[in-house]
């Protein structure tokens, strides 16, 4: 049950922070260079991937 709930703590905490650097890379980032550098595609896969894995967890 522990593990269980620290698993789901951090997945949560996973997201806050891929959504804490998605922002802040948005803010300092030109549009020249994000379509260059893809980091906004990574961004949102991970985020994805955080999301499956925490509704695997959680039983959705």
């Amino acid at each position: 049950m522990f593990s269980s709930n620290l698993l789901i703590a951090i997945y949560v905490l996973l997201l806050i922070l891929n959504g804490y650097f998605w922002y802040k890379y948005n803010q300092r980032a030109t549009s020249d260079q994000k379509k260059k550098e893809g980091w906004n595609n990574y961004y949102s896969l991970a985020t994805v991937f955080v999301l499956v894995l925490l509704a695997q967890k959680l039983g959705l």
